[in-house]
């Protein structure tokens, strides 16, 4: 029995769980070391991927933005230098990223580090015909590179930066 416990213990703490703290809700990442304070506003999406959690902001002008924490598991070997690289460093022009094929990138802005969470970037992706305005911020916890994604339309991007920090305002990862 005290096996079963443990194993159901360790099981339950393996995934993303969601709590209430001073009636606050938050979602806690337990497996990438995040946490964050869900605002009333948002409103969550099933990703159906298991290092994914986000969803969309209230709409603007009939048009949701989204935001998205996508973490990937620290490997041996892996650094922080090669994830950036991944994501935003190594980008190319008219290129399609290495982690979509339906995006081309069409440039970036270096933004030095937010609020003292991670390195931050304005990144201009075109899909479909339409210019996407992201903002990415990258970090590192104890066990994953995280990548928080903020991509809005040209017209919705600079309306939503305020919601976007307020967001922001409730995330801690160690």
């Amino acid at each position: 029995m005290k096996n079963l416990m443990f194993l159901l213990f360790i099981t339950i703490g393996s995934f993303g769980v969601y709590g209430q703290q001073n009636t606050r809700e938050f979602y806690r990442d337990t497996l990438s070391s995040y946490q964050v304070v869900i605002p009333e506003w948002f409103t969550v999406r099933n990703t159906n991927a298991t290092n994914l959690w986000g969803g969309t902001l209230p709409a603007v002008d009939g048009i949701e933005n989204a935001i998205v924490i996508k973490a990937y598991a620290k490997k041996t070997g892996s650094s922080f230098f090669g994830f950036k690289k991944y994501v935003v460093e190594g980008l190319s022009f008219g290129k399609t990223p290495p982690w979509s094929s339906s995006h081309h990138f069409m440039g970036k802005k270096d933004l030095g580090i937010y609020k003292g969470i991670g390195d931050s970037y304005i990144v201009y992706l075109m899909r479909g015909g339409l210019i996407y305005h992201c903002k990415y911020v990258l970090l590192e916890s104890r066990t994953a590179y995280i990548w928080i994604d903020f991509t809005a339309t040209e017209k919705t991007f600079d309306k939503n930066m305020p919601k976007f920090d307020e967001f922001m305002a409730g995330f801690n990862a160690n």
